[in-house]
């Protein structure tokens, strides 16, 4: 199994004025006309999975419409889009790694001060515990992001259908 195999961000160059792109989404998202799982905030946007498709690591994809770059001709732009863990589960797992680095560092000064004194170091088996299960919770957000990527496809598939309905074409489509 690769572990990069999906490139969590992309850009795709579109050969149209900026205002364009946005309006024609605008407009997508009215024919769409399903806020759960496309939605546009002007130059952002969000597509989503429905709900009874959710999984545990299921992503969503946000994307932004952006100027063009230096040197790049007046009437050009990009989308820039990020795969990403749903907000509620990312809260999770970031607490999860906040409260075990957190258990982590103070185990580990727990334990040279019991050294220092000369006493038990059970605080080093603290912060070894606690290192072992962040390396365990990263490597389970790795999986889930592989045993996700048929739904980073999903995502990325109906974006396009969405550009192509919108008649917002890039050379890459």
């Amino acid at each position: 199994m690769l572990w990069f195999r999906l490139r969590p961000t992309f850009e795709i160059p579109l050969p149209l004025d900026r205002g364009e792109v946005i309006e024609r989404f605008r407009r997508a998202e009215q024919q769409v006309a399903k806020p759960e799982l496309f939605r546009m905030f002007g130059e952002y946007g969000e597509l989503h999975l429905p709900r009874p498709e959710h999984r545990l690591w299921s992503p969503h994809l946000s994307f932004y419409v952006s100027e063009p770059g230096p040197g790049v001709g007046a009437g050009h732009c990009s989308i820039h889009g990020r795969f990403a863990p749903r907000v509620d589960v990312w809260t999770v797992v970031w607490i999860a790694y906040l409260a075990l680095l957190f258990t982590s560092f103070f185990g580990a000064a727990l334990g040279v001060s019991q050294w220092q004194l000369g006493d038990s170091m059970w605080g080093l088996w603290v912060a070894a515990g606690a290192l072992v299960l962040l390396g365990t919770l990263y490597l389970v957000a790795h999986l889930g992001q592989q045993w996700s990527s048929d739904q980073m496809h999903q995502l990325r598939a109906h974006l396009e259908e969405i550009m192509r309905g919108a008649g917002v074409q890039s050379r890459e489509l």
